[in-house]
């Protein structure tokens, strides 16, 4: 082949590409123009059917449960875990790591887990290792939702805590999760939520993933339940406004029915029963949680 083919054949490559990305463009900037609209009717609904579930476990339920010196075990995290390294060195945590996947450990942060165990969190058996045990977006993936309820009681130590966020079973998002094709789900999930396919394409099953069930688990095994808070929005259907206006009116009518059981997603806060924190241990604490704030204000 001379320059001259090469470069004819460079040429069409790049023809045949331009109206690849020209289409490519014009549904990104579809989907745009339907979350925006998704977004301004959200405004015009009461506040508790606005807040995002897992964006509040992450900034607001998390943090207010660090403290220094804490060993915390997080479930499933993986590639995603529940502090960053800025607040692990802050507050010297030792964070320990279980996820099934030992790729998803290889894509964390580098030196962010002190231990990254590769097991499967329903028969797992290590014993009061952990003051905080933090399990996001991981138990609809299990096939056994009790018995993973039961390792991560036996993996708290005496007055340590669980704080669970997870997607309901009953939502409607979930229970078209469960019947459509593994394939074609994540042919959709790259389509209109690239920037969340990777960490939402995981297959998920939801094992009496609801928020009755959870406090049923919890309460026999033993904890405390402190709150159990349901949520109301997600975004799946947020990049087709029409699909979006039908199930926010289905979700408001069913939460004046059923309460919490018509939860998108909810967060589970439960205790293991034992000694009481001593004066020093809440007062680091509290230290713990104005270091975090000062920091958070330095940050652009």
């Amino acid at each position: 082949m001379n320059a001259a083919q090469a470069k004819a054949g460079g040429a069409d490559t790049m023809s045949g590409r331009r109206p690849a990305q020209w289409m490519g463009r014009i549904v990104r900037q579809l989907v745009a123009s339907q979350v925006a609209l998704s977004q301004a009717f959200d405004r015009l609904l009461p506040r508790s059917f606005r807040i995002d579930g897992a964006k509040d476990f992450k900034h607001r339920i998390v943090p207010s449960r660090l403290r220094s010196g804490l060993v915390i075990y997080d479930i499933g995290g993986g590639a995603r875990p529940c502090v960053d390294v800025v607040t692990k060195r802050l507050l010297e945590i030792k964070l320990v790591g279980l996820d099934i996947d030992e790729e998803q450990f290889a894509r964390a942060p580098p030196g962010l887990y002190d231990r990254a165990i590769v097991a499967d969190i329903g028969t797992y058996q290590e014993r009061h290792a952990a003051d905080l045990v933090v399990c996001k977006s991981t138990l609809e993936h299990v096939r056994d939702t009790e018995a993973t309820f039961a390792t991560m009681a036996r993996l708290l130590k005496p007055g340590g805590t669980l704080l669970v966020f997870a997607p309901s079973r009953n939502a409607l998002y979930a229970r078209l999760n469960l019947l459509l094709p593994e394939r074609l789900k994540r042919r959709l999930l790259s389509a209109f939520m690239p920037d969340q396919a990777d960490h939402l394409g995981f297959p998920a099953r939801y094992d009496r993933c609801t928020p009755r069930d959870f406090r049923r688990f919890a309460e026999r095994q033993g904890l405390v339940i402190e709150e159990l808070r349901p949520y109301y929005i997600t975004s799946y259907f947020s990049v087709v406004f029409p699909v979006y206006l039908l199930w926010r009116a289905w979700i408001v009518a069913c939460r004046a029915l059923a309460r919490e059981h018509a939860a998108e997603t909810f967060v589970l806060i439960a205790r293991k029963p034992g000694n009481p924190a001593s004066g020093t241990q809440r007062s680091k604490r509290r230290n713990g949680r104005q270091q975090i704030r000062a920091n958070s204000d330095r940050r652009p």
